[in-house]
């Protein structure tokens, strides 16, 4: 799949809006070595279709290093190639990736706490991490008849509101979803979110992505009870972020690094360390956590002279002490991403 031409200078987007979101999303050209799959049966599909086997095939990946830290947990992931379309599927570090059963309609997947919050066409499905494989409680949001397109981030609050990221005709809309349904725009709203994304770090706060007066993208704090946004000047060019499920640590992706700190140290304002180095043709587009911020993986690929992303990656680290030690490194079977967890 495509990502464009990345290699622009982050800091300065101001003439090309639709650039400072689309990196995360859109899809790449992936090229496969061969190698067979695992099919998993038995779990759950929120929708029916027809049964198809699942023509994908991807070298199993092999861990890097053992894990200082103890076995990481399995990764879930969102992704197209299942039954010819979205589906889970699952990566782990023995036996390499597994398709599961197909989600039709699946276009988001977030995971907070103990919870997993999945966008299904226009409604959302809460589901358990232990039983991921399970349809779980279906929400009927009731959208504005203005608002249209669909709905690529989502993450759950701990009072049971749910802040999504919508997009329509390449416009992202920042909106929350309340407990029963009913949905309101998120105000203040981020300017010029480079990628759509949005996830809580307590009750009232979440962080997104939002353009600076000088056109820099950096990390945004929304508090929706004092109606406030403050931008974390610390640091620029942030293409994608992630917050663990225990809102504790976050990691977020530049053009060149990737940093993981204390959900608390992003907040003061203080600059984080650097935790990874990015190659100079190396583009990262999806970070995710595990829950206490101890394992990070990030889908990678490499950028060509024409600006597309081809021999993609899922790439695992383990935090051991202040530095991280890569685990596994493992070829995609998919060519369109919407969001991954770590079950543990």
């Amino acid at each position: 799949m495509t990502l464009g031409n990345p290699a622009a200078e982050l800091g300065r987007l101001a003439s090309r809006p639709v650039r400072r979101w689309m990196l995360a999303f859109v899809a790449i050209s992936v090229a496969f070595t061969g190698c067979s799959l695992t099919t998993r049966s038995g779990d759950t599909p929120s929708s029916p279709e027809p049964s198809a086997s699942a023509a994908t095939s991807a070298t199993l990946g092999t861990s890097a290093t053992s894990d200082p830290v103890g076995p990481a947990s399995d990764l879930l992931v969102l992704a197209d190639g299942i039954q010819g379309g979205a589906g889970f599927w699952i990566y782990d570090e023995s036996t390499g990736w597994t398709a599961l059963a197909p989600l039709a309609g699946a276009t988001a997947l977030g995971r907070d706490g103990d919870d997993l919050t999945l966008a299904l066409g226009g409604s959302l499905e809460v589901r358990k991490v232990s039983s991921s494989g399970q349809a779980g409680t279906r929400l009927q949001v009731s959208w504005p008849a203005r608002e249209s397109g669909s709905v690529v981030a989502a993450s759950r609050s701990l009072t049971g509101r749910t802040a999504v990221v919508r997009v329509d005709a390449n416009e992202p809309t920042f909106l929350l979803v309340a407990a029963d349904g009913s949905v309101s725009l998120l105000s203040p709203a981020p300017a010029g979110a480079f990628s759509p994304l949005v996830a809580w770090i307590d009750a009232d706060r979440l962080v997104a992505l939002s353009t600076d007066a000088e056109q820099i993208s950096r990390l945004a704090v929304i508090d929706t009870a004092g109606h406030s946004l403050a931008t974390l000047r610390a640091l620029g060019g942030v293409r994608v972020f992630a917050v663990s499920p225990d809102r504790g640590s976050l990691a977020a992706a530049t053009e060149s690094a990737v940093y993981v700190a204390p959900v608390s140290d992003w907040i003061g304002g203080g600059a984080p360390a650097k935790s990874l180095t990015l190659g100079s043709s190396e583009v990262v587009w999806d970070l995710a956590l595990d829950a206490d911020g101890s394992h990070l993986a990030m889908l990678s690929g490499t950028e060509s002279a024409d600006g597309n992303v081809t021999d993609v990656h899922e790439i695992g680290y383990a935090r051991t002490g202040s530095s991280w030690q890569k685990i596994f490194d493992a070829p995609v079977p998919f060519t369109r991403a919407s969001g991954q967890v770590w079950l543990g």
